[in-house]
This record gives structure tokens, sequence and C-alpha cells, in this order.
């Protein structure tokens, strides 16, 4: 058998590593950073370095990046709500009514229970044949 070379071992951890971190939203943070940093700039060409920074993270002067930023999130979490939507929608509870005969064996009662169906194997291996 061929050894897998190391330079594709490290490539494919990269690209989980970027995969969870754009999962997560990491996207959003790196450049909301970038947008910082580039507001902090732009106002201190104008002023002091305190009140660049003060304006900066005030929230009342967001510059374009920040706007686009905060349309994305705002897209990104309503579409995560319609699947939520969807997945509980498709959800599928079937009920079973269970009968009980009485202690008098004169008449027959009838309880009706609601047991939700398992869809999950039971967590005990089967029993094996000797």
């Amino acid at each position: 058998m061929s050894a897998v070379p190391k330079t594709l071992l490290r490539f494919s951890r990269w690209l989980i590593v970027a995969a969870l971190f754009l999962a997560i939203g990491g996207h959003w943070a790196l450049l909301q950073t970038v947008a910082w940093a580039s507001m902090i700039v732009d106002y201190s060409r104008n002023g002091a370095l305190t009140e660049a920074v003060e304006k900066t993270f005030d929230g009342q002067h967001p510059c374009v990046i920040c706007q686009q930023i905060q349309k994305g999130r705002q897209s990104e979490k309503k579409h995560e709500a319609v699947q939520l939507i969807k997945k509980i929608e498709l959800f599928n509870q079937r009920t079973a009514e269970l009968v009980y005969p009485s202690t008098s064996s004169s008449s027959v009662t009838t309880r009706a229970f609601l047991v939700e169906a398992r869809w999950d194997a039971p967590l005990v291996p089967p029993p094996r044949v000797a």
C-alpha cells in the first residue's frame, strides 16, 4: 500500500479547519475585524486616535462594510430559521392505542395512551446464537 503524502494530509487538515471556521461564522468575525481596523485608520486621519476608536465602536457611525456584514448576518439567520421550521414540519409522530382487559370478566374497558414511535434502534445488541 502506498502512504498518503504529507502535503495531502496537511491540505486536508487545513481544509477541515477552514470548513469549520466558515460553519461557525468565523468569516463574519474576520470581515468585522477588517472593517473596524479600516474605520480606525479613516477616523484617525481627522482626529485623535482615542476619538477614532470611540467613533468606531459607538455603533452610530457604521461604515459600508459594517452595514453589509449586518445584512449578511440577518439573511443567514433568516435562512437558518426557515430550515429549522422545515425540519420540525417534516417530523411525523405516530400514536398507538393500547387496550387492557378489566379485572372483571363481564366487561372490557379500554384505556388509550399516546405512545411515540421509536425510529432509532435499541442500544442493546441482539442475542447471539450459540
